[in-house]
């Protein structure tokens, strides 16, 4: 079995990303929404500088390696969102935004908000949490973002995986949950942990697949508790991350 690289002729077309010319140019349907409904969270400025970053990076990947997605439709088509997701490498950041047409916010460790790196972080949607946990500040951030209709992805085991598998999720992800009082969409990620494992310098090219599972909304966790909201999230991400998993064993044996 080997790794067959993903090439653009063999992508199927949710996973093709929105330059900034097609984004504003692209015949669509009315009932869809408009970039100023996708980005109720930025300004247009920031919008068209998300564009090309997020250009940037899918065409790179396209060709190193390859990628597609699948379940974008899962996605809320406005209001805030929260995006939950497996962590396996470095590269499972710069993938997870790029087959979306609404904007991402990240939550990032603070210790990577070095000068350079932390103004790239922040003009693409990045704000800082302490690495032992969200802590006030971080909450207060992600709720103002979630409230202004934005999407904050995070990634609720807190660490790259050691060995490709998923780790228990941490307890914080409930009360945030609960307090956000938001649609949760879980995704799940297969490929990066072989493209950039943990024991590794550099990447490496490998095929990439991407899910985003059904969303969760706030009426079905009513009866809850926090135990509870975080296993079925923690269920919901499982479910997301084996469906990019065979689908990443499909396209390596097709």
């Amino acid at each position: 079995m080997t790794d067959e690289p993903l090439t653009e002729s063999t992508a199927d077309p949710e996973r093709r990303p929105l330059p900034p010319r097609a984004a504003r140019h692209r015949d669509r349907d009315p009932a869809q929404p408009s970039e100023v409904g996708l980005s109720q969270d930025r300004s247009s400025a920031k919008l068209v500088w998300y564009r090309c970053i997020q250009w940037i990076v899918a065409t790179f990947f396209a060709a190193y390696g390859g990628w597609r997605a699948t379940g974008r439709h899962n996605l809320p088509e406005k209001g805030g969102v929260l995006l939950v997701s497996n962590h396996l490498s470095f590269l499972d950041v710069f993938l997870l935004g790029i087959p979306l047409r609404r904007p991402l916010n990240y939550v990032a460790r603070s210790t990577l908000f070095l000068p350079g790196l932390g103004a790239l972080i922040r003009s693409v949607g990045g704000f800082p949490i302490q690495r032992e946990g969200m802590g006030a500040s971080g909450l207060k951030e992600t709720l103002r973002r979630l409230k202004n209709g934005g999407i904050v992805a995070l990634f609720p085991e807190g660490t790259r995986s050691p060995d490709g598998e998923m780790r228990e999720i941490k307890p914080g992800i409930a009360v945030l949950v609960s307090r956000a009082r938001v649609p949760v969409v879980p995704a799940g990620i297969a490929g990066t942990f072989e493209a950039w494992p943990r024991t590794n310098l550099i990447p490496r090219p490998r095929p990439i697949r991407i899910h985003y599972g059904p969303a969760i909304h706030p009426s079905e966790l009513e009866t809850l508790d926090l135990e509870q909201i975080k296993a079925l999230i923690a269920l919901r991400m499982q479910e997301s991350r084996a469906i990019a998993v065979e689908a990443l064993r499909q396209d390596r044996l097709g």
